[in-house]
């Protein structure tokens, strides 16, 4: 039914896939797997129409295709779930159901009531319990997951792919929608599905391809790949379950008190009783496949989010900060991967980017002199290697990486007693991230403490002294030791722990 061969593209330097290849039977279920960053969205981007590769066939109902846009790939019965939905989140659930497939009248418009009923049979069949009338934006994020889906089933395709919809389901509609792929599956429908849940590759799917840095390392059925098999695949080698400190628990000197203790950390759909300790001087890193709640961690801890359960000792001290700038005034730095949006203020000057964490720590209505801004801005610059054009120009002159850079310099020139880090070397260069690196081990050698969360599981092999590994909301690991190894990490990323059963993840 669909053959891609020879698939290749690239991002400027970056290779995302490399001659990648993948093929599914019409009535059969393939699951699409590999790491981050392995090329899994690259080429259900591909056939989705979002991404055109640079080189490569695709061979789609016994012809050859060329998917040129979102729209071409609906023309040719190729509908897409994502895990980033593709809903408008200020029209109701019909609409959203409909779009693109508004049943008309002879005059060309929309009747109503025939778009309801086609709305309303889909949601029956996935067991969406809410009002059709309904804005998605008030639906809560499981339940838009399931009209993400709903669209894409609502569209008849050929192929259908779902892209990690299952991560935000609850387990009764993850049962529903199985038994709605089941049915799917005997109409002759071919289903390609990307998902990080072990436990249900071995339920639902018939055949997996397995891609490392791009490039299409396995294929085959599902009943002759155990997940030892399939970690190999993903990493090149096997995990050693056996491995000290594979079990979870921190080895430290206790006598020393942790700067961070966090203790049965819970907040709905995304921690479940996370325990996590951090000591000053290490670097721990925060690993897991995407939305696995790493960043509602960090973000718990900071203030950015409120957390239902548990409790967070900073210091020795209980503490629940209820906005960042409380956590700010005792000496928390944080720093996003998204500085678009979170972190730079694009049109005003360096030197007020620079100042403006020092700003937080001050008392309202107090005046700000230009000439300490900038005197402070200029030293964080020189310490830090930041190239600017001025210190009067606007943030947005600095380059990507330079920008990061001067985030960074705004926090370490604070010294944090705890600086928490969401991904901070996402879109940079490979020298400005080795620049970071040293900066963050140059302020950690000094008794800093930082909690680094990474997509990349090179770096945070590279950096950390530590790494705790999220799955499903939980810590499935700390990695320490000889048990820093990427078949360890990958392991743990995927839920398989030391006591489980080769291939029997529950």
């Amino acid at each position: 039914m669909l053959e891609m061969q020879g698939i290749s593209k690239k991002f400027d330097a970056v290779v995302a896939l490399k001659k990648a290849s993948l093929k599914v039977q019409a009535g059969e279920i393939m699951a699409l797997l590999g790491t981050n960053g392995s090329g899994k969205s690259t080429m259900v981007k591909v056939l989705s129409g979002l991404v055109n590769p640079d080189e490569g066939t695709v061979n789609y109902t016994g012809k050859q295709v060329h998917i040129r846009s979102a729209a071409n790939a609906r023309h040719l019965a190729i509908a897409t779930a994502y895990q980033d939905l593709s809903l408008v989140p200020a029209m109701n659930v019909v609409d959203n159901i409909v779009m693109g497939m508004e049943p008309k009248n002879a005059f060309g418009i929309i009747n109503r009531t025939k778009a309801r009923e086609f709305a309303l049979h889909y949601m029956k069949k996935l067991g969406i319990e809410c009002s059709p009338d309904a804005l998605v934006q008030s639906l809560m994020l499981s339940t838009q997951s399931l009209i993400e889906i709903a669209k894409a089933i609502a569209s008849k395709p050929k192929l259908l792919i779902l892209d990690e919809a299952t991560a935000s389901l609850h387990s009764d509609e993850v049962d529903t929608l199985f038994e709605v792929l089941r049915e799917l599956k005997q109409e002759g429908i071919g289903i390609i599905t990307v998902t990080h849940r072990m436990s249900e590759i071995y339920r639902i799917c018939d055949s997996c391809t397995i891609l490392r840095g791009g490039e299409t390392v396995a294929t085959g059925p599902v009943k002759d790949m155990d997940l030892d098999t399939v970690v190999y695949h993903m990493t090149g080698k096997k995990p050693d379950l056996s491995s000290a400190g594979y079990t979870g628990r921190t080895v430290h000197d206790e006598r020393e008190a942790a700067l961070l203790e966090v203790r049965g950390l819970s907040l709905t759909g995304k921690l479940k009783g996370v325990d996590f300790h951090a000591w000053p001087g290490e670097i721990v890193g925060i690993g897991g496949l995407d939305g696995q709640g790493q960043q509602e961690f960090l973000r718990s801890i900071l203030g950015d989010m409120r957390y239902e359960g548990g409790e967070i000792l900073f210091k020795g001290a209980k503490v629940r900060f209820h906005q960042p700038a409380d956590g700010v005034m005792r000496n928390l730095g944080f720093i996003s991967g998204d500085r678009n949006k979170e972190s730079i203020f694009p049109i005003r000057p360096v030197a007020e980017n620079i100042y403006a964490g020092a700003v937080t720590k001050k008392m309202a209505f107090i005046p700000l002199f230009p000439s300490k801004v900038f005197d402070f801005a200029e030293k964080t610059v020189n310490r830090y290697n930041i190239v600017i054009g001025g210190l009067k120009h606007a943030a947005s002159s600095l380059s990507g990486g330079n920008q990061q850079k001067l985030v960074i310099g705004r926090w370490m020139a604070l010294t944090p007693d705890l600086l928490l880090l969401d991904d901070p070397t996402k879109g940079v260069d490979v020298n400005t991230r080795a620049e970071i690196h040293r900066i963050l081990k140059e302020c950690t050698a000094a008794g800093m403490c930082a909690l680094y969360s990474s997509s990349d599981n090179e770096e945070l092999l590279e950096i950390s002294d530590r790494i705790y590994v999220f799955y499903e909301g939980r810590i499935s690991a700390c990695l320490q030791g000889e048990a820093r190894k990427e078949e360890q990490l990958v392991a743990a990323m995927l839920g398989l722990t030391a006591g489980q059963e080769r291939g029997e993840i529950q």
